[in-house]
């Protein structure tokens, strides 16, 4: 019965199938790509609208109508009230003619759309960002790669690169093409740092690599 192959190997055990230490095939001039496991969300790179704080400015624009809004709303009671005997107004606010209460009516109204849509806008992206969620490998930076390879072990990466998906069914377009760099959030479980144990490379490529040196 023929031996089933892994789809992957450890960094570990293909030093150990190469005869090297696993730093040895982390500064091979012909390394191998590496990849690493990841649970979380990944957003392609020039993605900012979808990244963290990438909607900042809007809420921002946002918060700014809704103070707006309400002092506008504020406004336009007391003056009604005024118009129609119900209320005195202090001595730091002035009557408002029919035009002017007219105006700022249709400000209001026009914030209030406005707040409505930037409402909606946002919900859009957090229900978006939550269709980013990656359960799998990826490919590693080579600085990630050379800080390992130095120190044994380097901080959790925020980027990498989205994997290559070997026979890929025709007409599929993935979400993040492949090869792209990409932004790391929210990864579960939490780690802080990456080591050689988290890399992992494909056996594809090292039987690639084995088949051209026989």
């Amino acid at each position: 019965m023929p031996t089933i192959e892994p789809l992957t190997l450890t960094l570990a055990e293909l030093a150990e199938r190469w005869n090297m230490l696993p730093q040895e095939v982390l500064i091979s001039p012909h390394a191998l790509p590496m990849y690493f496991y990841f649970d979380g969300l990944v957003f392609d790179f020039n993605d900012k609208w979808h990244r963290a704080n990438g909607d900042v400015s809007i809420v921002q624009t946002l918060e700014g109508h809704k103070t707006r809004q309400s002092t506008l709303e504020i406004d336009l009671q007391r003056q009604t009230m005024h118009k129609r005997g119900l209320l005195k107004l202090t001595q730091w606010e002035e009557a408002l003619s029919d035009e002017e209460m007219q105006s700022q009516q249709a400000e209001s109204d026009r914030l209030t759309a406005e707040i409505a849509r930037l409402a909606e806008l946002l919900q859009k992206r957090a229900e978006e960002r939550q269709r980013r969620v990656r359960n799998g490998l990826l490919r590693t930076a080579p600085r990630t790669l050379s800080e390992i390879a130095d120190r044994g072990q380097t901080r959790f990466p925020q980027f990498a690169y989205m994997p290559h998906t070997p026979n890929r069914p025709a007409g599929e377009t993935p979400a993040i093409a492949e090869g792209a760099v990409v932004a790391l959030e929210d990864g579960f479980p939490l780690k802080e740092f990456l080591t050689g144990a988290d890399l992992v490379v494909s056996m594809l490529d090292v039987r690639a690599v084995e088949d051209a040196a026989t």
